[in-house]
């Protein structure tokens, strides 16, 4: 290739290649499955751009690394929503990754196995263990990461919210002979974003049944129902949490936010609950014309009065 052409293909790849390429991590590197057991069918859709369709089986972090971030930054792992039958990968997961990976902090998105109305013989939903060992496994590679280990926290979107909000709530203290070293530090996050989240699985709180149905089965014992039902099981260990809706959410009702906010009150667990006017359900980074789209500085503000903190 003469040299003046060779240069006008280095100048056009400048344009066209990602200045680095987000690094995938598997949540379960030992899990056998096969090749189209792995793979994801993504849609592009209207609303939310691209979304995942069909059956999730195989769990990876995709990271967002901090920018101009050379020592140690706070961590957030994004848990996008989708009513348990999908996720919102880019809406709810590559764009709030994006604008917070500018704002400091080293962000992972969490594409979480997807439940299929039946919880696992050990009575533990996919999503809740998935979430866990992204925290385990963020955690133990926080120096090689350049990350905070003691400032690593979890955000969730709608049903996302609630894989996050129970990642609070039912952490794993790590065991410090265990062979992985994932499995020796501990999965408690740090600190909870909790964004249009849901939060309860208790009749009269539930969004709608078909939720709750395709999560943790059609009949659950009552222990299940309250297992899963993060505001039953907020403790003196539950991490300091970011909450916020629209008051004019039609899809999750706003008890669910009160009654989350409500029960971290009462254990003592700093809490910012920010409801806003109008905005209705999954407005993302915020809906253009109404006071959500003030969401992710107050949060922000926020989260370097806490997190950073430590």
């Amino acid at each position: 290739m003469p040299r003046r052409d060779l240069l006008v293909a280095l100048i056009l790849m400048a344009f066209t290649v990602p200045a680095f390429a987000n690094r995938v991590i598997p949540v379960w590197p030992k899990l056998a499955l096969t090749p189209a057991q792995k793979h994801v069918t993504l849609v592009k859709t209207p609303q939310f751009g691209l979304v995942t369709r069909g059956a999730i089986q195989w769990a990876t972090l995709t990271e967002y690394p901090a920018k101009d971030n050379a020592d140690s930054s706070p961590a957030i792992i994004i848990c996008p929503g989708g009513g348990y039958v999908q996720e919102a990968l880019q809406f709810e997961g590559s764009k709030p990754a994006t604008w917070f990976a500018q704002h400091g902090y080293t962000c992972f998105v969490l594409q979480y196995r997807l439940p299929s109305g039946n919880l696992p013989a050990n009575g533990i939903a996919y999503p809740l263990r998935d979430v866990q060992r992204a925290m385990q496994i963020v955690r133990s590679n926080a120096s090689k990461w350049h990350i905070n280990p003691h400032q690593i926290g979890v955000m969730g979107f709608s049903a996302g919210g609630s894989v996050a909000s129970l990642a609070g709530v039912h952490w794993l203290p790590g065991s410090p002979n265990a062979p992985e070293a994932a499995a020796r530090v501990s999965s408690r996050p740090d600190f909870m974003i909790l964004v249009y989240p849901v939060i309860s699985m208790m009749p009269g709180v539930l969004c709608y049944q078909e939720l709750g149905d395709v999560f943790i089965g059609k009949n659950p014992t009552t222990d299940v129902v309250k297992y899963y039902s993060s505001e039953m099981n907020v403790s003196a260990s539950t991490p300091p949490a970011f909450i916020c809706c629209a008051k004019d959410d039609t899809v999750v009702p706003i008890i669910n936010e009160e009654r989350m906010a409500a029960a971290l009150r009462e254990n003592h667990i700093p809490v910012l609950l920010k409801m806003y006017p109008h905005g209705g359900h999954a407005f993302g980074l915020g809906r253009q014309g109404t006071a959500t789209t003030a969401w992710p500085v107050d949060c922000l503000n926020w989260l370097n009065s806490v997190a950073r903190a430590k």
